[in-house]
């Protein structure tokens, strides 16, 4: 019998084996483009704890590392870092950054009380992104209790920033110093008693949101200079802030925070009390001079063009409640001031009667210089002063009725001049009770107006009020508050 012919079999081994080698090349240069601690090949949970534990460990919940500074430097995409209860005192440093839908998350443990107190920094973050932070108390830093530089995707919420810097000159601090950061949220973060402004974002930070949270009491003590918000990036939303009792004005727009939106903030009584002497400052209440009693706008915009300010509550603050201001003659501001209560701004004096300094610098609830009106839209704005003072500034013109500065001004020909009824604005609640004007009058439609109020209760109609206001919903309430019938 004849062999069988072996050629065929040899054709096929050899073609068997070019496909095997392009299978295991192809495998190979999968993995070689696999990134580096891919969160698939990563355990979901670091641990940190003070006891029990070992920074040369592996992290686990049976061998936690014993400071957050370690696992910041090990922790990759998709994992969670969680400390156990305590104080630790490490700068905090991230090394590797998250991706979107999968950051890198620092939290405390259920329940527990986690403080990061006395380094430079509490949390460093610079050329990361896609990294949440959320429930920590930071506290006595030398420097900014948080910083940030060239990011983006980021979360800092639920954190308290305090006591940041000291208030001496040269060792002054912010709470939360941002530049550079985009596409990120600040929010529901209790943000006081730094020695310097409580969150500032600088220029090139961007697409932004700061949102619900409580920033107070930020004062440098030896110059009236720390604002409570300054945003001097564009394009970013500030809402749903409380604002107060900071050393200069509440929130701040400088020159190159264009088109930021400002909308639903309780901003009142930034006449915050230090406890250092300054030039020609007066307490109010004692008339002795070891304190100063300073403070400024509400809401500022300075240099800012494209700005909305909407629908925000400002109340008792030291000079003009809602400031425009600083731009260049024949600039066209495209500024929107709408459906806002602003009372009571520009009466109480900040630095004593007999000072040399005029006292207060700036008056009026709503206030826009000579060289911002062009362009500058007012309207639906409740206002009101309950002692004599200038209820409105147009120019260099004060008018201390509505009436007579719509027939100057051309402005505010649906705005209104009357008690807004708060709960009970002594202390600091500034929800509307019945009977005030504020109720169902608001522009629905202007830009920026939201479908929620600043505690996320749904915009609702009245039904024993009239609906006086326009656009889309006739029922908004004017200022940061839905009254709730």
């Amino acid at each position: 019998m004849k062999p069988r012919p072996k050629l065929r079999q040899r054709s096929i081994s050899a073609t068997t084996r070019r496909r095997l080698v392009a299978a295991v090349g192809a495998l190979t240069l999968a993995g070689a483009l696999a990134p580096v601690g891919a969160a698939s090949a990563a355990p979901t949970y670091l641990y940190v704890r003070t006891t029990g534990c070992s920074d040369t460990g592996s992290g686990t919940a049976t061998l936690p590392y014993c400071t957050i500074v370690k696992a910041a430097k090990v922790a990759v995409a998709g994992q969670t870092v969680v400390v156990s209860a305590g104080t630790y005192t490490g700068e905090v440093a991230p090394w590797h950054s998250g991706v979107s839908g999968s950051p890198i998350t620092f939290r405390p443990a259920t329940g527990a009380a986690v403080v990061i107190s006395g380094p430079r920094h509490g949390f460093t973050i610079s050329n990361q992104s896609w990294i949440t932070v959320s429930g920590f108390r930071i506290q006595n830093t030398t420097s900014s209790g948080v910083y940030v530089s060239n990011a983006k995707g980021l979360t800092f919420t639920g954190n308290r920033v305090q006591t940041s810097g000291r208030r001496v000159s040269g060792a002054s601090a912010y709470g939360m110093y941002f530049t550079a950061m985009s596409s990120s949220s600040v929010r529901n973060n209790v943000v006081t008693n730094n020695a310097g402004t409580g969150i500032f974002m600088a220029g090139a930070s961007s697409g932004n949101q700061i949102t619900g949270n409580e920033v107070s009491y930020n004062a440098y003590g030896y110059v009236r200079n720390a604002v409570g918000i300054d945003v001097r990036g564009p394009g970013n939303v500030i809402r749903a802030n409380r604002v107060h009792h900071n050393e200069d004005s509440g929130i701040q727009l400088f020159k190159g925070g264009d088109r930021n939106q400002v909308v639903d903030n309780v901003v009142y009584a930034n006449m915050g009390f230090t406890t250092t002497v300054q030039t020609n400052c007066t307490h109010p209440s004692t008339g002795n001079t070891a304190g100063c009693m300073t403070g400024d706008h509400g809401i500022d915009s300075s240099g800012a063009i494209g700005v909305t300010i909407v629908g925000n509550t400002v109340y008792g603050n030291a000079t003009s409640g809602i400031n425009v201001e600083g731009l260049t003659a024949g600039t066209t501001s495209g500024i929107t001031i709408a459906n806002n209560i602003s009372a009571d701004n520009g009466i109480r004096c900040p630095n004593g009667a007999g000072g040399t300094v005029k006292c207060p610098r700036t008056g009026g609830n709503i206030r826009v210089d000579t060289n911002s009106r062009l362009g500058t839209s007012v309207n639906f704005d409740l206002v009101n002063l309950s002692s004599p003072g200038a209820l409105m500034v147009w120019g260099t013109t004060s008018y201390t009725t509505l009436a007579a500065f719509r027939t100057a001004s051309g402005q505010e020909g649906r705005g209104l001049q009357g008690d807004p009824r708060f709960t009970n604005a002594a202390a600091g609640t500034f929800t509307l009770a019945a009977g005030s004007p504020a109720i169902d009058s608001a522009n629905s439609g202007a830009p920026g107006q939201t479908t929620t109020d600043a505690l996320g209760h749904p915009r609702k109609d009245d039904l024993t009020v009239r609906n006086t206001g326009i656009g889309p919903r006739a029922f908004d309430d004017r200022g940061a508050y839905e009254r709730q019938p």
